[in-house]
């Protein structure tokens, strides 16, 4: 089969099933509902992937951001840490969902519905300021216990300017570089956060290209700056990193220059219309998962 027609078939194959989007919804409101109960919650909306288009079936959680009264993280007059309401919110969903596993990542809590297949986080948020022409900033935690100023609406503006400016292709590459990621045998630890912003920010696939020739672009990419984090274009938040360690960066760095490798070797026997020689390196991009 053309690799382009691969590719196509891969991209078709990856986007989420709609059984997954009814389960997060029902879970969506459940988890409002208890929200509601305990906490002064003024706003509960989706974010993340699902509400930018890049989600992949099977691997992409569900990401909501949970926005309290700004009273809620006060003790004595001040804000307190943004561990402590990371640790209320997690206690107060272990309380409700007692059976379901449930803990805590660095920004978010993290409930495992379904076993873990219909995996949803919660990010914690407050109120900050009001930018014209931009909307509503929000503080989060930033994993270190203090909090970092984001704007889910204007990040999904920006990647979805990106997506426009090349031709739609921008957000199935994220995908397709999201699946790369998951389909190893041990997952690829990359931040989907910093793909989004890094592809959009250096306009991939600007210009008329291929998939392959645009995920190529995306390793190649990811090579040359060796996962370095990337300062947010934006100035909202800061740097947004590819790993949440130093170990986790060098191993990404690892998968990503043997990925480049291969998909170097793909669009080269592609030039000599050796089409089966082009699959097969791809599917070891893929780990045979295409």
């Amino acid at each position: 089969m053309h690799s382009r027609l691969t590719m196509l078939k891969l991209i078709r194959e990856i986007q989420p099933v709609a059984g997954e989007r009814s389960k997060a919804m029902m879970h969506s409101l459940t988890m409002k509902s208890r929200l509601n109960k305990s906490f002064d919650l003024k706003k509960f909306t989706r974010i993340g992937s699902h509400s930018r288009g890049t989600a992949i079936k099977a691997f992409s959680d569900i990401d909501f951001m949970a926005v309290l009264s700004r009273n809620e993280a006060k003790w004595g007059g001040k804000v307190v840490n943004s561990s402590t309401v990371l640790n209320r919110i997690r206690d107060d969903i272990i309380d409700r969902f007692p059976q379901t596993a449930i803990r805590r990542d660095l920004q978010a809590v993290v409930i495992e519905f379904g076993g873990g297949q219909h995996a949803m986080d919660v990010v914690p948020a407050i109120f900050s300021r009001f930018m014209p022409k931009i909307g509503p900033v929000y503080l989060i935690p930033d994993g270190y216990d203090e909090w970092i100023e984001t704007s889910p609406e204007i990040h999904n503006k920006f990647i979805m300017l990106a997506n426009e400016r090349s031709g739609s292709m921008l957000i199935r590459v994220i995908q397709l570089l999201k699946w790369w990621a998951a389909c190893r045998t041990s997952r690829i630890p990359i931040q989907s956060f910093h793909i989004e912003m890094l592809l959009a920010t250096a306009n991939i696939c600007s210009g008329i290209m291929s998939y392959a020739q645009c995920l190529h672009d995306a390793f190649k990419l990811l090579s040359e700056r060796e996962c370095r984090g990337l300062r947010d274009p934006l100035g909202m938040s800061g740097v947004i990193y590819a790993a949440k360690t130093g170990t986790q960066r060098e191993e990404i760095n690892n998968d990503v220059n043997y990925a480049f490798e291969h998909a170097k070797k793909a669009l080269y026997a592609e030039a000599w219309k050796d089409y089966e020689e082009t699959n097969r390196q791809w599917n070891i991009v893929f780990n045979w998962a295409m």
